[in-house]
């Protein structure tokens, strides 16, 4: 087949940047509306068009897959995916947290979108859980400073934040953690936690707005817990009447330097706090929210996907490679994501039977097939690479993220 230029969809979300997305796609936003993801894949909501370069004609990236899967995917590809791109690419810019969420597994996702489809809920209905029937894993690789929340903290770590906001009253709301910390007490804490009725809900908000103020008073400036309590009161003071706002005593906060990665497997509550990455997933859209959010949400639906496993957060390096491209780990069978950085030129050869999406995130660069065909690759665009051209060549200067799938 051939290297297709993409032309691809800008989601304006109203938690985005209004000028970070426009300035990596050198285009104007005179209206100044959040522009919060770009989406370079064929999922059916908002799929790729995909642009033949030698002859301009223009075709929906999943109809031109669908055409000849074999050639585009790989046997193999197709053959496991049902002829389906496995994978979608966004860049993400958030000024504002997104919501908690967390992503399904591959069953749960199968019977919750069998289960909404039966009962008739349209698929765009805002009340919608499933959007499809796929799992949703990601890689999350920061572009700027990059910060969020993921995953339990080690239950010791949740108690001890419960002390301190609560410190003559704790026992109430942890107290069977305490005793018997594991993950179905766990599982009760989170879900009295972030089911609280509006009365109750507005009550609590209120005694841990005033005490948080006050830890951050009394606590030595920079402190871990000054900087916990802070990131409180920022929530509190972005979405004042959600419970959700008090999460980073619970979650792992992290934060992500140019060029580090995060995993999110399924089950894993989630929440992005600010700054720019690229992130890479399986094909889906389906996410279950909990909080910091005025999107649909289902809390029962929410926990009943979560893992309830406490762990620590590790920032991921990429791992270099023979063929000038450094690897992310992930492990997920569905994508694998790498970067590389270019000066003067790139030649990939042997390359596996695998599709590719190529974005360049800075700098200039073309990317040639064998043919000899080059196709322009300016910062924030993209090209998507059909498993059939045995090989190409990146020239210029500056950083490709390529998305693929492992064979």
């Amino acid at each position: 087949m051939a290297i297709y230029s993409l032309k691809n969809v800008v989601q304006r979300y109203d938690w985005g940047s209004p000028t970070a997305l426009p300035l990596i796609l050198g285009k104007d936003n005179p209206s100044g509306e959040p522009w919060a993801e770009l989406w370079m894949g064929a999922h059916p909501k908002a799929p790729s068009i995909a642009v033949d370069p030698s002859t301009g004609a223009e075709a929906p990236l999943d109809a031109l897959i669908s055409d000849a899967p074999a050639a585009a995917l790989g046997e193999e590809t197709a053959a496991r995916f049902g002829g389906v791109l496995p994978f979608l690419l966004k860049i993400l810019s958030a000024a504002k947290p997104l919501s908690i969420q967390a992503h399904p597994s591959k069953r749960k996702a199968e019977h919750g979108f069998a289960r909404e489809e039966f009962m008739g809920i349209p698929l765009d209905a805002p009340e919608r859980n499933y959007k499809d029937s796929n799992h949703k894993p990601e890689t999350v690789v920061a572009l700027t400073r990059f910060e969020g929340l993921c995953g339990f903290r080690a239950l010791d770590d949740i108690i001890q934040n419960v002390k301190l906001l609560a410190p003559s009253d704790w026992e109430r709301y942890a107290g069977r953690l305490a005793r018997d910390p594991g993950r179905l007490e766990l599982s009760v804490f989170f879900y009295t936690f972030i089911s609280l009725a509006d009365e109750e809900k507005k009550k609590h908000l209120n005694s841990a707005r005033a005490r948080s103020g006050r830890i951050v008073e009394t606590e030595p400036a920079g402190s871990v817990t000054s900087k916990l309590f802070s990131r409180v009161l920022t929530l509190m003071e972005a979405y004042p009447d959600d419970i959700g706002a008090l999460a980073p005593l619970i979650l792992n906060l992290f934060e992500l330097e140019p060029g580090q990665a995060l995993n999110l497997a399924a089950g894993v509550p989630h929440a992005y706090l600010g700054g720019t990455a690229v992130e890479i997933m399986a094909n889906s859209d389906n996410v279950l929210r909990g909080g910091l959010t005025h999107k649909h949400m289902d809390v029962p639906e929410l926990v009943s996907a979560l893992s309830f496993e406490s762990a620590s957060i590790e920032p991921l390096a990429p791992v270099a490679a023979p063929d000038g491209f450094s690897l992310y780990p992930c492990d997920i069978p569905d994508y694998s994501i790498s970067k590389a950085v270019v000066d003067g030129l790139l030649r990939t050869s042997g390359r596996a039977a695998a599709p590719e999406i190529v974005l360049c995130v800075d700098g200039s660069l073309e990317i040639s097939a064998s043919s000899g065909a080059s196709v322009p690759l300016p910062r924030g665009a993209s090209v998507f690479v059909t498993a059939d051209e045995a090989e190409y060549s990146i020239s210029g200067g500056g950083t490709a993220f390529r998305a693929s799938v492992p064979v």
